[in-house]
């Protein structure tokens, strides 16, 4: 074979082993493609308390309970009834940010966390739009504008709240005539919140020592028994036919419950008997 011949060879060879890597580079090792996956988004659903701190001074919280899902967020917000001493600085007084009565937000959460919300203005409600990033059961870095009637702005932090769930024992006392006693209570939320936003409460609870309520006997919770960001209300179905009315809010790491009771029934020593007191996770 001429060396032109043998040249030409050599070449088509290096040309062929080119091939081969690159097609190996593009299959990957044993046929495996490179493919890159794309992060999905973060999930964070769960009972969200925040707190909205407006530039012109004042703090003002807002519960609502956010459902994601692929990156799309949802929930229905709550605010005070009232917050008279905040005032922004247009002058315009009351409650800014006190619109938030079932007000739908909507939005989306990236696969860093990252999360929009909002609502649109409307005839009676001016538009919302906030922005945070969430890490675990921390929401930081978190701003917010309202625009409308009442232009307002500032920063946006919140926390999610665990279940209230469990059996939660402890005292409660009387403010009007000193006397305590104790209550246990057996609790469990909906796996997901109503029709307003609200997460329902379930179970029971039993007293002793309260005048007015035998030793031990069981009362239901009833279905109007709510909770939202870490505020609760659970009014208990007494075997008279009243109530005896519990509200309060439950700590961040969900151990205790801070509670206010009032009996509300007339015809009795303890009509009108209010109280408050603590109880524990048990």
């Amino acid at each position: 074979m001429t060396t032109w011949a043998l040249a030409q060879d050599a070449r088509r060879f290096a040309a062929v082993i080119a091939c081969i890597a690159f097609a190996a580079a593009i299959a990957g090792c044993g046929g495996n493609s490179n493919v890159h996956s794309i992060p999905a988004p973060a999930s964070i659903t769960g009972n969200w308390g925040l707190t909205a701190n407006l530039t012109s001074g004042g703090t003002v919280p807002i519960d609502v309970y956010l459902t994601s899902n692929a990156g799309s967020v949802s929930g229905i917000a709550y605010g005070p009834a009232a917050t008279d001493n905040v005032c922004v600085a247009n002058g315009c007084c009351g409650s800014p940010l006190g619109f938030f009565s079932g007000v739908a937000l909507t939005g989306t959460v990236d696969a860093s966390g990252n999360l929009k919300l909002g609502t649109p203005s409307t005839a009676s409600n001016p538009a919302f739009a906030m922005t945070g990033t969430v890490s675990g059961s921390t929401l930081s870095n978190g701003s917010f504008t309202l625009s409308g009637t009442c232009n307002t702005q500032g920063t946006i932090a919140g926390i999610e709240y665990p279940p209230l769930d469990g059996t939660y024992i402890g005292t409660l006392t009387s403010q009007v005539t000193g006397q305590s006693f104790t209550m246990s209570i057996t609790l469990s939320q909906s796996s997901a919140p109503n029709a307003s936003g609200y997460l329902n409460l379930y179970e029971t609870a039993t007293v002793t020592g309260y005048p007015c309520i035998p030793s031990g006997t069981a009362m239901p919770v009833i279905v109007s028994s709510t909770y939202l960001g870490n505020y609760f209300s659970f009014p208990l179905s007494l075997s008279s036919g009243g109530l005896l009315d519990q509200v309060g809010t439950l700590s961040t790491n969900g151990k205790t419950l801070g509670m206010d009771y009032s009996f509300p029934e007339s015809g009795s020593s303890c009509s009108d008997d209010y109280g408050s007191g603590t109880l524990t996770l048990q």
